[in-house]
């Protein structure tokens, strides 16, 4: 039979420490989670917290660059990392006799990282091709324009990794102020999720994150409230063979509980081959290969997008297309079936990925940064099946709402192309 058991300890500093016990696998998962990510720089630091999470790969004062590699060669692990607009998390899977050193690892990159400057003109000169590459990359491209659209001249707005501009100004002492102001006890959670005691993981964190340091100007980690969200549209000239577009709104943090619903509208509209935009898009007229979602919910806010690449000459009809369907699910709501497909889809998704260690890790982590408290599947899925036909088209209407409405695109649009409109009634 398996068990799974979840426990947390807050230590005298604020650390956090989340474990959940599966005791019928051999493997561990560990993230180390900080509340860093790039809505806490100002503008002349955009993109230094993805560089920082770079930068430390780069060696400790207790294992150099190609020592760290060997390392993890050595356990078999799998290492890496992410920037998000609220978190860092560096994570590691590695099988459960090899945890001590793995969290060491991954500790040594909060509490010792090197910071070399030569190593850190040489990693700002990748980060910098990284952001060219997406440049060329409309499909990417369009995911930062349309979060500068819909909230601009905010840092929620701001591309993840900065500019090219950005990126080249920041320094070593940029990165120590960084990692001083917001790689502190109370803004880190260490979780993990495998065939683990509880006991010895708290044990370990406690004395491997020792040095980290206090939090000395909490007004300095603030998390910035969701800025003021109003109808724009954007439109970049591009020689790309098609237009790629994505519009969307205001939608709902991820502590909001109407988040179920916008959710399952998601799936209704966009979300596979039986959604209402992919059958009258693609299935029906034949102008698109693909159209899907690109939400977000965070803690302090939140957009509902969808995403598609057309042909120019078809970009006007599908933005029609698209605001005759949102227009007509505030007339005239969902019905049962779609519904019941969309929670479904939702169960299914839910359930299947509570077969990874490294997804049952970011769920306690998420969860806990969240919330402060663990919600568990059945929990969601409950919330879930007690969304109504009602419900899904109140969020609607408070959603598509000409006002709130935003649109981004990038193509072969001529100087004199009036900017596309989506209409939402």
């Amino acid at each position: 039979m398996n068990h799974s058991h979840f426990q947390k300890t807050t230590l005298p500093d604020g650390l956090r420490v989340l474990t959940e016990r599966h005791d019928e696998v051999h493997s561990a998962t560990i993230g180390v989670w900080i509340e860093a990510g790039s809505v806490y720089e100002t503008k002349a630091e955009s993109g230094l917290a993805h560089l920082l999470e770079h930068i430390v790969f780069k060696g400790t004062q207790k294992r150099g660059m190609e020592q760290i590699a060997a390392t993890m060669d050595s356990l078999g692990g799998q290492m890496n990392a992410f920037t998000e607009r609220e978190m860092v998390c560096y994570h590691v899977k590695v099988l459960a006799e090899h945890l001590p050193l793995a969290l060491e690892l991954l500790c040594d990159f909060l509490t010792c990282p090197t910071l070399d400057a030569d190593a850190l003109e040489l990693e700002k000169g990748v980060i910098i091709e990284e952001i060219r590459a997406a440049e060329d990359e409309p499909e990417e491209l369009i995911a930062d324009l349309f979060t500068e659209t819909i909230w601009p001249r905010s840092r929620w707005g701001r591309p993840i990794t900065g500019t090219e501009e950005s990126v080249s100004r920041l320094g070593i002492a940029d990165l120590r102020r960084f990692l001083d102001t917001h790689y502190t006890p109370r803004n880190v959670v260490v979780a993990v999720a495998g065939d683990i005691r509880h006991e010895d993981v708290v044990a370990r964190a406690q004395k491997l994150l020792r040095d980290l340091p206090s939090q000395r100007n909490k007004a300095q980690h603030r998390t910035p409230n969701e800025p003021r969200v109003q109808a724009h549209q954007a439109q970049w000239s591009r020689d790309t063979e098609q237009v790629h577009l994505c519009c969307g709104t205001r939608a709902y943090d991820f502590d909001d509980p109407k988040r179920f619903a916008a959710w399952l509208l998601d799936s209704i509209l966009s979300g596979g081959y039986s959604s209402r935009l992919f059958h009258e898009i693609r299935e029906k007229r034949g102008l698109c290969y693909n159209i899907g979602p690109m939400s977000a919910s965070y803690r302090k806010a939140g957009f509902w997008a969808i995403e598609t690449g057309i042909a120019a000459k078809n970009a006007g009809r599908v933005v029609d297309l698209i605001g005759r369907e949102l227009r007509k699910v505030k007339t005239r709501g969902v019905t049962k079936a779609e519904l019941k497909r969309a929670q479904e889809m939702t169960r299914i998704n839910i359930l299947l990925s509570e077969e990874s260690s490294s997804a049952q890790m970011s769920r306690i982590a998420r969860n806990e940064l969240s919330y402060g408290r663990q919600r568990s599947t059945a929990e969601v899925l409950a919330d879930i099946q007690g969304v109504t036909p009602d419900d899904i088209q109140r969020v609607a209407r408070e959603m598509f709402d000409p006002a709130l409405m935003n649109l981004a695109a990038i193509g072969p649009f001529e100087d004199k192309t009036a900017p596309l409109q989506i209409d939402v009634g």
